[in-house]
């Protein structure tokens, strides 16, 4: 296959990992345009970058790729998928090339944090006078939204519609997907643990009641790697959106991840396959403790075998197959990537 990618300017947990998970997957034939250079392993300034760049960036080999006169090959069907992995940011790129789209050979992909799918979120049709004449990608292109709740529907609907009709009312194209972490970056083996918890704690209540860091503290990745294999359990949160890079990354280090209110995530938003059978989900600092106290030997070696099955079924390849599998099976394109 021949792919281009659409890359944007800034770090994103979504369009990255995919990135990296086409990559490893097709090799030369994913064209990053523009090139992506953060993910490449010859970036020098990771310091720069988001999270001083752990976990997903310059974890790529930067190969000979010819990026000239993208939009020509476009015009000419010489890709056989385009994919918008930011919507909210390739916008321009995205109105360009419609005329030239089809709809079995375009797939779009928004990761921000925004539950409003683009251009739903109010900065957008509060300011530009336009906006009712802009072209819709959910209307025509298969959508793959990150932060996927019920108000995703209600801000499509501008609120107006009772909330029973959001389910008929859910637009037919919309499909659910989340971050992903390098396979690389999963342990071989389950660490010994000497510590309940990390030094680095999300939830400023548990991290003022341990006395632990709530502020990132690691200046590199394998100290905080080691912080998180030292420990049983790892902390996090909900932040700007539900789906967090610290989910996997506490799993990817063999700790069981310890999750407050997820039971309050509807499941169309990532994380994806997170129940009890594989972390703990708490409401706060007596109620986690309650759980953890309460927890065997037996079951916490059952809770960690189970949270390590679960990141490696949540690897860069393993999104990237699920959601080429998905587009050609909506398509009824038979293909399938195993």
């Amino acid at each position: 296959m021949n792919i281009l990618f659409i890359t944007t300017d800034t770090e994103d947990y979504l369009s990255d990992s995919l990135l990296h998970g086409f990559r490893h997957l097709l090799g030369q034939d994913v064209i990053d345009f523009p090139k992506k250079y953060c993910m490449y392993k010859n970036f020098s300034h990771a310091r720069q970058l988001y999270g001083n760049g752990f976990t997903l960036y310059r974890t790529m080999e930067d190969i000979s790729l010819d990026r000239t006169r993208i939009f020509e090959k476009v015009k000419k069907n010489y890709f056989d998928l385009v994919i918008f992995s930011d919507i909210y940011r390739q916008y321009g790129y995205f109105y360009q090339l419609l005329p030239y789209l089809r709809k079995e050979a375009t797939v779009i992909c928004d990761g921000e944090d925004t539950q409003a799918i683009f251009p739903y979120k109010s900065m957008f049709f509060k300011h530009i006078f336009n906006w009712w004449s802009m072209p819709k990608p959910h209307k025509r292109f298969l959508y793959y939204k990150r932060e996927w709740t019920p108000k995703t529907i209600k801000k499509r609907w501008f609120s107006i519609p009772p909330s029973a009709f959001y389910g008929i009312l859910t637009p037919n194209y919309l499909r659910p997907i989340s971050f992903s972490i390098p396979k690389e970056k999963i342990v071989k083996s389950l660490p010994p643990k000497k510590n309940i918890f990390p030094s680095h704690i999300v939830d400023l209540e548990i991290s003022e009641k341990i006395k632990g860091h709530s502020k990132y503290v690691f200046e590199g990745e394998s100290d905080y790697y080691a912080d998180l294999q030292s420990a049983k359990f790892g902390i996090t949160t909900k932040r700007g959106g539900w789906d967090c890079m610290r989910h996997y990354e506490i799993a990817a280090n063999g700790a069981v991840i310890c999750f407050k209110n997820l039971d309050q995530k509807t499941e169309t938003c990532g994380p994806h396959g997170l129940t009890q059978e594989n972390c703990i989900s708490y409401n706060n600092y007596d109620d986690l403790m309650r759980k953890i106290n309460s927890i065997s030997d037996e079951e916490y070696s059952a809770l960690q075998k189970n949270s390590l099955q679960w990141i490696e079924k949540n690897t860069t390849v393993e999104k990237a197959k699920h959601l080429l599998n998905d587009f050609f099976y909506s398509h009824q394109i038979d293909t399938k990537f195993d």
